[in-house]
């Protein structure tokens, strides 16, 4: 979900990526100040990579939904919305049924069992929407999701370019696009490609000098997922790196450029704001959702927060493959929050808060670490980071390119077949 931000007139544009610049962002920079265009990746590029890769998934999903067992045949009967159509139907798994039926029917809440006010009301409400076009909502969350997962594509490369420039710029991106757990992106009925892309939005929004703009998109964010706050902090830090950096700016350069906005960022809160409202006039409760969690075994205590299901099933788990699915997920949260420092120290304050934030809360949260390979999608900015550290290591690139295009391939496969990856 992101964010836009506005009121704000810009003449001049501004870069703050952080106290140290990279080689080949310094190169644009003095491309820029001799008057030449800073390289950019080219749109159709990216373009033919997220249509590349999409075409794969969708032979993948299709495949495996037709011809593969499902890891648990009870649930057949539960996933039946099209039958005959495996290329749509694998699509829809666990939380997709969810997002049905809040599309369908709306919210509800039965005390002490799972109950869809866990679910954050902006990808349903799309779907709806969509659907009233589409004629099925599930075929709208799918096309909500393609959608998002290509608006993604297209900001990650503009907006890494501007911070990084564009040699680490392509690397990041391929990073993202073949991620193991951007599948999240290419189909799946669930909302975290639309918080991403909302959230990446606002920033570019912000980046073009546009505060009001982003905090409108990131209302989408923050109405999408519980850690949309982690936005508004990264917005309102960025806004002021990007003010101060104007303030020192323009008595060299122009009088006319006239950065006024921090405050525009927080019309994001909005987002909130609406949804805890509409909780409470409804069940009596604005945080009901996190009441709810409780049924998930997801409730807040010492059992969670020092994850002690999380040792107790690593005792449990006797089948390989199993094993090695529930490792990646605090393999990929510690990576990603070992990155952190980097998105500081390259990105600037901002995008550091926002990703240590948007990673902390899900890590902190979960009892298991269970799905945070798919929650490390929101910190987008450690892609950037990632492609900073491998640009010039061609072999660990290359390698980390193949490994990881073969994982998104087998997380998809199981995906289609009712394994819960994440």
């Amino acid at each position: 979900m992101g964010e836009r931000g506005g009121g704000v007139e810009v003449k001049v544009s501004v870069v703050v990526p952080g106290p140290q610049l990279v080689a080949d962002r310094s190169t644009a920079g003095s491309a820029s100040e001799s008057g030449l265009t800073p390289p950019r990746i080219p749109t159709a590029r990216v373009v033919c990579v997220f249509v590349g890769v999409a075409t794969v998934l969708w032979l993948v999903v299709a495949a495996s939904a037709a011809w593969l067992p499902l890891d648990h045949p009870a649930r057949a009967a539960n996933w039946a919305f099209f039958p005959g159509r495996p290329w749509f139907g694998g699509w829809v798994r666990f939380d997709g049924g969810w997002y049905r039926a809040i599309a369908l029917d709306g919210y509800w809440y039965h005390p002490g069992h799972m109950s869809a006010v866990a679910f954050f009301p902006s990808y349903p409400i799309l779907m709806r929407a969509v659907g009233a076009v589409t004629g099925n909502v599930l075929i709208a969350g799918i096309a909500i999701t393609v959608c998002a997962g290509f608006t993604i594509a297209v900001l990650f490369g503009q907006w890494a370019t501007r911070l990084i420039g564009a040699r680490a710029a392509w690397t990041a991106l391929i990073l993202l696009l073949v991620y193991p757990y951007s599948l999240y992106f290419y189909g799946a009925v669930y909302s975290d490609a639309l918080f991403v892309a909302a959230a990446l939005g606002a920033f570019v929004l912000l980046e073009r000098g546009h505060p009001a703009l982003a905090g409108l998109v990131g209302m989408i964010a923050l109405a999408g997922r519980p850690v949309g706050v982690a936005l508004v902090l990264g917005l309102a830090v960025r806004a002021m790196e990007l003010r101060r950096a104007a303030d020192v700016d323009v008595p060299r350069r122009s009088s006319r450029l006239r950065l006024d906005g921090v405050g525009g960022v927080f019309i994001a809160l909005a987002g909130l704001a609406g949804w805890c409202g509409y909780l409470w006039a409804r069940f009596g409760d604005p945080f009901v959702f996190a009441a709810t969690e409780g049924a998930w075994h997801q409730e807040p205590g010492l059992r969670t927060w020092f994850k002690l299901m999380f040792f107790g099933d690593l005792t449990r788990i006797d089948e390989p493959g199993r094993m090695i699915l529930y490792l990646a997920h605090p393999v990929v949260t510690v990576l990603a929050l070992a990155l952190v420092p980097v998105v500081w120290r390259r990105l600037g304050r901002g995008y550091g808060v926002y990703t240590a934030v948007v990673l902390l809360i899900p890590a902190i949260s979960t009892t298991n670490f269970w799905s945070m390979g798919r929650y490390a999608l929101g910190a987008f900015p450690c892609f950037a980071a990632a492609g900073l550290v491998l640009t010039d290591r061609t072999i660990a690139r290359r390698m980390v390119f193949v490994l990881s295009s073969l994982a998104l391939v087998v997380l998809t496969m199981l995906y289609a077949r009712g394994v819960y990856v994440a």
